[in-house]
């Protein structure tokens, strides 16, 4: 049962060997009023129980104070139940801590390292335009056109730096990694030094992978570009897990991409050049593994592939005529074959022109 007790009770409580916990039940008192009362009596500190020691005298027994009933002792050890501990779990004081030996001494410096091993990462400097060339396998091979990029440079200065490595044949000189419209612009512009960061830990297979994630990051490759870059990749022993890992290309992508690399040389141009959609040609490569995998079974030889362009396509006599009448139908959700008119409004126009040639054709017979 809780009573309201005076703050001797609570010392008296507290010396018999009661804990915090039960002291704040007897007495009515919330836990931190009793920590308070605790604080203010000189050495008394608190075990890991939540009973009162004092390190400082023997047994670190607490003592009664002096303002303090002895009677209130005898009443407080009454209340004491049978099973409780009357030993005093205190924490040991901390043994002081010797002073570490000193450090042995530390051995010379090595002398100072030369060169790319001197540096600890990329280094950021500038570099003579005419010390770097391009690397032998880089993806891009149309920079675009780089007239406004060389107005801004030549107007605000190169402000995001190329990225180099030692060139691995020529020293002294510097293989680009990823800037090439950068550097091509700065050329343009007149510039003679521009800021570049150097990478010392680029080898051949990390070169390709460092322009790929550069130029798929700033600017979208032509797909064939980023299919022949992966390419490269896969041929220096990368999964296309790893790839898909190291450039943040999905790996289904990798896979798409992939795929136009088995196209003819022609079929790669018109890919290239846009006359053929990337997904018509990697449908007609999945198609033509079919057939392969088909003939392999049946022993017969794979007939070899080459994309011909659509019939029903911009170019046909008839395309403009297809294209407005779908314009004027309101067509707009439906593919477009060709990218020109719908199947309906192309089926429209061819049969209007064959009633046009039959009725030419019927007016000229003499019978």
């Amino acid at each position: 049962m809780t009573t309201t007790l005076t703050p001797d009770r609570v010392l008296a409580l507290l010396v018999a060997g009661h804990t915090m916990q039960a002291v704040a039940q007897h007495s009515g008192w919330p836990i931190g009023t009793v920590r308070k009362v605790i604080s203010q009596q000189p050495g008394w500190l608190v075990d890991k129980n939540g009973r009162v020691y004092n390190p400082g005298r023997p047994g670190y027994k607490v003592q009664l104070p002096d303002t303090v009933d002895v009677e209130l002792l005898n009443w407080a050890k009454q209340l004491l139940d049978d099973d409780t501990p009357r030993t005093v779990q205190f924490r040991e004081p901390v043994e002081p801590r010797q002073p570490p030996a000193p450090a042995p001494d530390a051995p010379p410096a090595p002398p100072p390292v030369e060169g790319g091993a001197a540096v600890d990462g990329p280094l950021a400097t500038e570099l003579p335009l005419d010390r770097i060339h391009d690397h032998p396998g880089n993806i891009r091979d149309d920079i675009g056109d780089i007239t406004e990029l060389a107005a801004s440079i030549r107007a605000q200065g190169l402000l995001q730096p190329i990225t180099v490595r030692p060139h691995p044949n020529m020293p002294g000189q510097y293989e680009l990694l990823a800037g090439h419209r950068r550097r091509a612009a700065a050329l343009q512009a007149g510039l003679k030094i521009v800021p570049a960061v150097v990478r010392f830990d680029v080898r051949d297979a990390a070169a390709i992978e460092v322009m790929l994630v550069e130029n798929v990051q700033r600017r979208d490759l032509n797909p064939l570009e980023k299919a022949e870059a992966i390419g490269k990749l896969r041929e220096q022993g990368y999964s296309g897990a790893l790839i898909s890992t190291r450039t943040g290309i999905a790996e289904g992508t990798v896979s798409y991409l992939l795929a136009l690399l088995e196209l003819d040389d022609a079929s790669k141009e018109r890919v290239r050049s846009g006359e053929l959609s990337v997904t018509d040609a990697v449908a007609a490569v999945r198609r033509l593994r079919k057939k392969a995998r088909k003939a392999k079974a049946s022993g017969s030889a794979v007939q070899p592939w080459s994309w011909e362009p659509d019939y029903l396509a911009k170019t046909h006599p008839l395309a403009r005529k297809a294209a407005r009448l779908c314009e004027a139908r309101e067509h707009t959700t439906r593919r477009r074959i060709g990218q020109t008119a719908c199947g309906q409004c192309w089926e429209s126009v061819i049969r209007a022109d064959e009633r046009v040639v039959i009725q030419a054709e019927t007016a000229g017979d003499p019978a």
